[in-house]
């Protein structure tokens, strides 16, 4: 059973911090992140979710774009460990990657409050903003939330 918030308030705004993560323009399928002429996806760097209880930095791994939890309040912290994460910090909670010149990142984004992963698509609104959906039921229940860039 989903729970539509966990005490803290973060299980809606982590599943929309794991899809901000995922969020960041890949050049192609399998290739890695790259924005051309040596810069950075504009996607990568740090946000918060509304909340402000977890910090996720986005960046390429490999062949994929991540989101790594590099700061989370207490409550976040807490609900993480009740589900059975014990380190909350340093978890990658978001993995996926973009078709060349997309500007939405797709992939799948691990909630751990919830104990669960979840299909998401990330899209950047503006410079500082991120739009964040997260998917259940083959995308038949959908929560947004928009992230701020840190």
């Amino acid at each position: 059973m989903i729970r539509p918030k966990s005490r803290s308030g973060i299980a809606v705004p982590f599943i929309a911090a794991l899809l901000l993560v995922l969020a960041v323009p890949v050049p192609a399928v399998g290739a890695p992140p790259s924005g051309g002429g040596g810069s950075d996806p504009p996607l990568f760097g740090l946000w918060r979710n509304p909340a402000g209880s977890v910090t996720i930095r986005i960046n390429g791994c490999g062949d994929q774009v991540c989101g790594t939890v590099i700061a989370a309040n207490t409550e976040a912290t807490t609900d993480a460990r009740d589900a059975g994460y014990q380190n909350l910090e340093g978890m990658t909670l978001m993995r996926g990657s973009l078709a060349p010149h997309s500007r939405i990142w797709r992939g799948t984004v691990l909630v751990p409050d919830l104990g669960r992963s979840f299909a998401a698509h990330i899209e950047l609104t503006d410079p500082i903003h991120a739009k964040i959906t997260g998917c259940v039921w083959r995308g038949l229940l959908c929560r947004s939330q928009t992230w701020r860039r840190v």
